[in-house]
């Protein structure tokens, strides 16, 4: 028998007996939870961001179960909330108002200025500003403001409805439209007031590119919520160029979040619509290692889990968010450690 076909093998088989092992597994229904519209996951605080109608909990699960570790008490119902990505200041967009959420000391403090955009389909913060995509009109421009209440409607014209993804450079926005068809996706690049428009994906129409996009650790790749990834970079003779789908598929392989760790061998957490468990993919091949299940409270009330997110973070756990209860009304957070 050829060598390396042997070598092949036994490489294939000892990669397919890797079974990372969940060490311990907590998860709690948050006290508020049928309040909440919208969970966000800061990774550089480790704390969870829970927008209700009329506030903003912030929300710590260390060293135990979930507490409020503050709270911003909004002017107006909120359409969806925002957080930059050291978690120091957030943004809340409502019906043409936005509002700033900071902190001095252990103070919250909530700045809420008029901006002409009545509905939002995408929201960002970063360079201590919030941009506004707004959800209506056929072309129209993103508004961006500033900490001041200082607004600019962006030059580039969009269509309304489009979705907004930060990758982690800061320094780009992914904008995949929702309302043409074929689908397109605009980039961006963020400046000191306003977004510039840089260019749209390239093959036109031949791809579908989905409403939630996630970014590999460095940067290098964007995971689409369709199972495809395209490659993320500064040049537009490689960028958005399809990169495969996970489980070497051919086509549509959906996933409804995707999370990867930036330590050890960078593995990444997915969870499919068709199952409860969190599926776990090597990198760079993206091949499904194992399975683990989804954390569930201990409580009554915890029925019908729906896993809605994961995320690793830099201790080493993979948190995770989930709704519970026949009607699927009840938020619940958690966490996985692992060996």
């Amino acid at each position: 028998m050829n060598f390396l076909f042997v070598l092949l093998i036994v490489s294939a088989s000892s990669a397919a007996k890797l079974r990372p092992k969940a060490t311990t597994s907590h998860a709690w229904l948050l006290e508020n939870g049928a309040e909440y519209s919208q969970i966000i996951f800061s990774p550089a605080k480790n704390l969870f961001f829970a927008l209700a109608n009329n506030r903003v909990d912030v929300i710590s699960v260390s060293p135990g179960s979930p507490f409020v570790q503050m709270r911003f008490d909004l002017p107006l119902p909120g359409q969806m909330l925002a957080v930059h990505p050291d978690g120091e200041l957030g943004a809340v967009a409502h019906n043409s108002y936005i509002s700033f959420l900071s902190r001095v000391g252990l103070t919250p403090v909530v700045a809420t200025f008029t901006v002409p955009v009545v509905g939002t389909s995408g929201l960002i913060v970063i360079d201590k500003k919030a941009c506004l995509w707004p959800n209506y009109g056929q072309w129209t421009n993103i508004v961006c403001v500033n900490l001041e209440g200082d607004f600019e409607s962006c030059s580039s014209s969009i269509y309304g409805g489009g979705l907004a993804f930060l990758h982690p450079s800061g320094s780009w926005v992914y904008s995949p439209n929702t309302g043409l068809s074929p689908q397109s996706v605009h980039k961006l690049a963020t400046n000191s007031s306003c977004m510039d428009q840089l260019w749209d994906n390239p093959g036109w129409g031949d791809y579908h590119y989905g409403n939630h996009w996630w970014f590999s650790y460095d940067g290098s790749r964007a995971f689409l919520n369709t199972g495809m990834t395209v490659a993320t970079t500064a040049d537009q003779n490689t960028d958005m160029q399809v990169h495969g789908y996970f489980n070497a598929s051919t086509g549509n392989n959906p996933h409804t979040w995707i999370s990867q760790s930036a330590q050890g061998d960078h593995q990444i957490a997915g969870l499919k619509p068709d199952t409860s468990n969190i599926t776990l993919y090597s990198w760079p091949y993206l091949m499904p290692t194992s399975t683990i299940p989804f954390p569930v409270p201990s409580d009554p009330r915890a029925t019908t889990p729906s896993p809605q997110q994961v995320h690793f973070a830099d201790d080493g756990r993979l948190y995770t968010v989930g709704k519970y209860g026949q009607s699927g009304e009840l938020w619940g957070v958690g966490y996985i450690e692992f060996n």
